[in-house]
């Protein structure tokens, strides 16, 4: 059985995915898939911008107490990051242009989004 505290952190990442997602469409972005299974990691948002395609980290945290959500883009995670897409690309044999972003938003719990930052060409 999932603990709550599980429980209220997946549905803090869906939330945070939720929005990610209508601030891309709301910019013209193509939403292609959510959450697409590549070997053991996973692609929050995969989408298109015009010819490129963009893999999306999102990164949600309900509060700010320790550290924000961009510190959790370390190096190793943004080496993850690359090797997930390069594993994507390589299946589908995909040979345009394509980059990392990531969307890292401060929601807290009963409240609105305090912090909302989308980072292009990341990593």
């Amino acid at each position: 059985m999932e603990s709550t505290d599980n429980r209220q952190k997946v549905d803090l990442g869906r939330k945070g995915e939720d929005l990610a997602e209508q601030y891309l469409i709301d910019r013209g972005y193509t939403i292609l898939q959510r959450n697409e299974q590549v070997g053991h990691s996973d692609i929050d948002i995969l989408a298109r911008q015009g010819e490129t395609l963009v893999f999306v980290e999102v990164r949600t945290k309900s509060d700010g107490n320790r550290g924000m959500p961009e510190e959790t883009l370390n190096y190793s995670k943004l080496k993850q990051m690359r090797k997930t897409a390069e594993i994507y690309m390589a299946k589908k044999k995909y040979r345009g242009p394509a980059r990392m972003d990531a969307v890292c938003i401060l929601l807290p719990a009963g409240g609105g989004v305090t912090h909302f930052e989308h980072y292009k060409g990341i990593g």
